[in-house]
């Protein structure tokens, strides 16, 4: 016996789901949206990353180590390797040292797609005030990219770390 899916999506001509779907299929599906909206999470992550570490144009050894913490104890990117979330922030590193502004404006994109989502916004910048705070050394150009990525995510700078010893410099 075969257990459909019942509920509450419609099949292309109006009909239940369940009419032209099975349940598996269903899930499987369910389970590859999933991981592809992680993908893009993981992405603008990365994007915030390498975006707050070079705007001092300089990326220290530890905001690298910070950026691993922050993929390691993160939720919503533990899927994903340390290896495979480096190697797409050398991409973006090395997209913003050779093509700067070109770079920026591709990266500005993956960040942007979360602006509506307040939760992954706030969780994107707390990512990005990990890596700018990481050596300790918060330049001026830090926190402006910090400010920027903030405000086009449609946060305020200091509702992402409420009492955080560094928002009294934004």
């Amino acid at each position: 016996m075969t257990v459909t899916y019942g509920g509450r999506w419609s099949s292309g001509d109006g009909g239940p789901v369940e009419d032209v779907l099975e349940r598996p299929l269903l899930d499987k599906l369910g389970g590859e949206v999933n991981r592809y909206q992680d993908l893009m999470f993981l992405k603008a992550a990365m994007a915030v990353c390498a975006l707050t570490a070079l705007a001092d144009d300089e990326v220290k050894l530890q905001e690298r180590q910070d950026i691993d913490y922050a993929i390691r104890i993160e939720p919503s990117l533990a899927t994903f390797d340390i290896g495979k979330a480096n190697q797409i922030l050398d991409g973006y590193l090395s997209a913003l040292t050779t093509n700067g502004d070109a770079a920026k404006k591709i990266l500005y994109g993956k960040v942007r797609r979360f602006a509506g989502d307040h939760k992954r916004a706030r969780t994107l910048m707390r990512v990005a005030y990990l890596v700018i705070t990481a050596d300790h050394d918060v330049h001026e150009k830090e926190l402006a990219e910090f400010r920027q990525l903030c405000g086009m995510l449609g946060l305020q700078p200091d509702e992402v770390w409420q009492n955080a010893k560094i928002m009294r410099a934004f």
